[in-house]
C-alpha cells in the first residue's frame, strides 16, 4: 500500500475509516471471487489426488494379478509325514509320487579332537582347566600340547570400494609371506563382501580360471589390487600378519604413560621384530622389561618400563619427555598363532582358509571366526565337560568320493593340529541320502531336494511306501481372487461416491471476515458443504467406471481359454443388482471355487491371458491398461504431491488465479490511497474553511 498521509475526521468528525472500508468492501468482491475460484481448484486437486491413490493402489494389484503365482498355488499332502514332507513350487506338475524306502538318511561329515588316537584324549592337562572366553596366550601351558607362538601382528583394516575398474588397497604394514612352487603367498585373509580371495605377489601366476579369486599384493608400494572391479560402496576386509608394526605419537611434557596397539609384546624376537623405541632422536632399548637409552651400556639409568602383557609403557624418567612437543616412535613384534582349514564342496571344489591367532583371542573368538566364516561351511563347538572340540561340515553328504569333507591343513605345529589335536583325527558322517522313488534307487547329498517342482524332506529310513500327492491350493487362489475383487470393488466405491456427491452451490468458501464470525465447529459444518461435489458427474471418473464395466462384462475370446469358463459370470462373479453401486461385483463361492477345481488353466487365463487386441486379452490385463490410462489422465490434471504447479492442469489455472488475485491487490491498493485521498483533502478544506471562519468571527467581535 502507498504510504500517503491520512487525515481521518480531525475536522469534519466523520470515520472516515469506516466509510472507506465499507466502499472497499464492495470493491473487494472481484477479490473475493477470485480466493473462491482458487480455493475450490485447491480442494479439487486434493481430490482428484486422494482418489488417484485408489487408482495407483489397485493398478498395483492388477501388477501382482498378472503373476503366475496367484492362480498356480499347490498344495502337497503326504501319506505319513513322519517319514517325508513335500512342498510344491507353483509350476510343479500335478499328480503325486511314491517314495518305496529310504535306507540311509545324509548326515554331515564331523571331526572330533584325539579321535586319531587309540583312546579318547582331552585338550587340557591333567588337572588344568580351559576357559574358552579367557586369552589363549595366557593359557598356553594348560593345554596338553601347549601352543607354538609365532612372533608378528595381526593387523585388521578395512576398506569401501570405490566402483573402479581396477581396484585397490594400501596396506598400512608389510605381510609375512612364503613361497611355494615359485609363487609367492602372503600371510593374509582378503574378503570383498564375504568372497574370499587368495593373495599372490605375481597376476601372471594366477590360473585363468581363478583369476576372480585371487588378488596381488605389491611389496615395494604395499598395494593389494583385484583382478576386477569393486563396486563403489563395497565392504573390503584384510587380516593379515606383519613381521612387526611401527607407531608414532606426539607426547606433551610430563606424559606419564603411552599405551601400545597391540599387547603380548614379543620381548623375544629379535633383527626387525626387535623390540626399539626413539625419542626425539635418541634410541633406546628393551632389557628384562626396563627401557635404557641406547649409549646406556652398563644399563644403570632406566627411563621406563614396559608391561609386554599388555603393551603399556611408564616413563620413570621425566627428563626424557622433557620439550612441549614429543615425538615418540616405537616397533615390536607381538605374539600369534596359525591354523588351516577346508572343506569340499558338492562340485568337487575346495574351500580354504588360513586364520591367524591374536595372543589376546580366545577359543570363542577362535571358532567365532570359523563359524562365521561364509565361505568355509564348518561349525567348530568346544565341550567343556568331554573337553573336546569338534568340527562339523554344515552341508551334509558325501562330497568328496576319495576321502574326508574336512581337511585339516598346515603344519605339525598349527594350532588344529598340535594344540586341539585333530592331526590324523578319523571323520564320521558325511554320507548320502539313498532311496528308492517311483522304483528308481538314486541318492542325495540332502535330506532335502527338489525334484519337477516339489521340495522333498526325507525324515527317518522306512519301507513302507511313502505318497506325495501335488494338488491346485484351490482355498489360495480363491483367496487371491476374492481379494482382488475386493480392491475393484473399494476403488468402484471411492469412485461412485465423489460422482454422486451432493453440491452445495449457495456455500461457496469462506473469507477470513466471515470466519471470524463463525465459531470453529460452524466452520468446519461450512467448510464440509463448501468443498462437497466438487467431483460430482465429472467425466473423467464416469468414463473410467463405464470402460471398467464393459471391460469386465465382456467375453475373453482366447483360444486357450475353455469356452465354458470365458465370461467372470462363468466362474461365479457379477454384478450387484443395486445399480446405485456403480457395477460392484459379487461373488458365487461355490461356482467359483468349482471352476478352480474342474479348469484352473481356464480360470487363469480368463484373468491374465495376453493378446494382440482387447478382446484376446484377460480381465486383468484389460482392467490394467484402463485404470493406468485413467491414473495418468488425473496426474496430467491434478499432478502429484512431487509436481510444481506449472506441470499440471489445476496447478497452471491456479497460478494464473494467483497472478490475477496480486494483480487485484495491487489495484485495490490504489483505490483505497485515492479514497484516502479524496477525504483527506476534504479534511484539509473544511480545516482551512473552519480557520477562516475562526478569522472573521474574531474579527467581527471586535467592532
Amino acid at each position: 500500500m502507498t504510504s500517503i498521509q491520512r487525515i481521518t475526521g480531525l475536522a469534519s468528525g466523520m470515520d472516515i475509516d469506516s466509510i472507506v472500508e465499507k466502499m472497499m468492501t464492495a470493491a473487494k468482491q472481484p477479490l473475493v471471487k477470485l480466493q473462491q475460484q482458487k480455493q475450490i481448484l485447491e480442494w479439487q486437486e486434493e481430490d482428484y489426488r486422494t482418489l488417484n491413490q485408489k487408482y495407483f493402489d489397485f493398478r498395483s494389484t492388477l501388477s501382482n494379478m498378472k503373476l503366475t503365482t496367484k492362480y498356480r498355488v499347490r498344495t502337497t499332502t503326504s501319506s505319513n509325514e513322519n517319514n517325508v514332507t513335500a512342498t510344491a513350487a507353483n509350476n510343479a506338475a500335478l499328480g503325486s509320487a511314491t517314495i518305496q524306502s529310504v535306507t540311509q538318511l545324509a548326515t554331515a561329515a564331523t571331526k572330533i579332537s584325539g579321535s586319531g588316537s587309540e583312546t579318547a584324549t582331552t585338550i587340557s592337562k591333567s588337572g588344568a582347566k580351559i576357559k574358552a572366553d579367557a586369552s589363549l596366550y595366557s593359557q598356553t601351558g594348560n593345554f596338553l600340547n601347549g601352543i607354538t607362538w609365532n612372533n608378528g601382528v595381526v593387523v585388521s583394516q578395512s576398506f569401501s570400494g570405490d566402483g573402479d575398474a581396477t581396484a585397490s588397497v594400501k596396506l598400512s604394514n608389510p605381510p609375512v609371506s612364503t613361497t611355494t612352487d615359485g609363487i609367492t603367498y602372503y600371510a593374509m585373509n582378503v574378503k570383498v563382501n564375504g568372497k574370499t580371495y587368495q593373495v599372490v605377489n605375481d597376476k601372471s601366476n594366477i590360473p585363468d580360471n581363478e583369476k576372480g579369486n585371487y588378488a596381488v599384493y605389491n611389496a615395494e608400494s604395499g598395494v593389494l589390487t583385484f583382478d576386477s572391479a569393486v563396486s563403489s560402496g563395497s565392504s573390503i576386509n584384510v587380516e593379515y600378519v606383519a613381521g612387526a608394526v611401527t607407531e608414532t605419537k606426539t607426547l606433551a611434557q610430563g606424559t606419564a604413560t603411552m599405551q601400545l596397539g597391540h599387547g603380548l609384546i614379543a620381548t623375544d624376537a629379535g633383527g626387525d621384530q626387535a623390540f626399539s623405541l626413539k625419542i626425539n632422536n635418541t634410541n633406546y632399548v628393551l632389557e628384562n622389561d626396563k627401557l635404557y637409552a641406547e649409549s646406556d651400556t652398563g644399563k644403570s639409568s632406566p627411563i621406563g618400563t614396559l608391561d609386554a602383557s599388555t603393551g603399556l609403557i611408564t616413563f620413570t624418567d621425566s627428563s626424557v619427555l622433557s620439550g612441549e612437543s614429543n615425538t615418540v616412535s616405537v616397533t615390536y613384534s607381538s605374539k600369534y598363532a596359525t591354523m588351516s582349514l577346508g572343506s569340499y564342496n558338492e562340485d568337487g571344489s575346495i574351500n580354504k582358509a588360513t586364520f591367524y591367532i591374536d595372543g589376546t583371542d580366545s577359543l570363542n573368538t577362535v571358532m567365532a571366526d570359523v563359524n562365521n566364516h561364509s565361505t568355509l561351511g564348518i561349525g567348530m563347538y568346544y565341550d567343556a565337560n568331554a573337553d573336546r572340540v569338534s568340527l562339523t561340515r554344515k552341508s551334509t553328504g558325501d562330497l568328496n568320493k576319495d576321502g574326508d569333507e574336512i581337511i585339516i591343513g598346515g603344519s605339525g605345529n598349527d594350532f588344529l593340529n598340535q594344540t586341539l589335536q585333530f592331526n590324523g583325527s578319523k571323520e564320521s558322517g558325511g554320507e548320502n541320502a539313498k532311496f528308492t522313488m517311483n522304483g528308481l534307487e538314486t541318492e542325495r547329498t540332502s535330506n532335502t531336494f527338489a525334484i519337477n517342482g516339489v521340495t522333498y524332506t526325507l525324515k527317518s529310513k522306512f519301507d513302507t511306501p511313502v505318497t506325495v500327492t501335488v494338488s491346485n491350493d484351490t482355498d489360495t487362489i480363491f483367496k487371491n481372487i476374492k481379494d482382488f475383487v475386493g480392491q475393484y470393488n473399494s476403488l468402484i466405491d471411492a469412485v461412485q461416491s465423489k460422482l454422486n456427491e451432493d453440491r452445495y452451490p449457495d456455500y461457496a468458501p469462506l473469507t477470513d471476515d466471515q470466519r471470524k464470525e463463525l465459531t470453529d465447529t460452524q466452520q468446519d459444518q461450512w467448510d464440509k458443504k463448501a468443498r462437497s461435489g466438487l467431483l460430482r458427474n465429472d467425466m473423467t471418473l464416469k468414463s473410467s467406471l463405464s470402460n471398467m464395466r464393459s471391460l469386465i462384462y465382456s467375453k475373453v475370446n482366447n483360444a486357450n481359454i475353455s469356452s465354458e469358463y470365458s465370461q467372470l459370470s462363468s466362474i461365479g462373479i457379477t454384478t450387484t443388482s443395486d445399480w446405485l453401486e456403480g457395477g460392484k461385483l459379487e461373488i458365487d463361492e461355490d461356482k467359483l471355487k468349482a471352476a478352480i477345481q474342474n479348469d484352473p488353466d481356464s480360470v487363469e487365463l480368463l484373468f491374465r491371458a495376453s493378446g494382440s487386441t482387447t478382446s484376446e486379452k484377460g480381465i486383468v490385463q484389460r482392467l490394467y491398461d484402463s485404470v493406468n490410462q485413467t491414473y495418468n489422465t488425473i496426474v496430467d490434471k491434478a499432478g502429484k504431491s512431487t509436481y510444481v504447479n506449472t506441470q499440471f492442469t489445476i496447478g497452471k489455472n491456479i497460478n494464473d488465479l494467483t497472478d490475477k488475485i496480486s494483480d487485484m491487490n495491487d489495484k485495490l491498493d490504489k483505490l483505497e490511497d485515492r479514497y484516502y485521498a479524496q477525504f483527506t483533502a476534504m479534511e484539509q478544506a473544511i480545516q482551512k474553511y473552519n480557520s477562516q471562519y475562526t478569522y472573521l468571527s474574531s474579527f467581527f467581535s471586535q467592532q
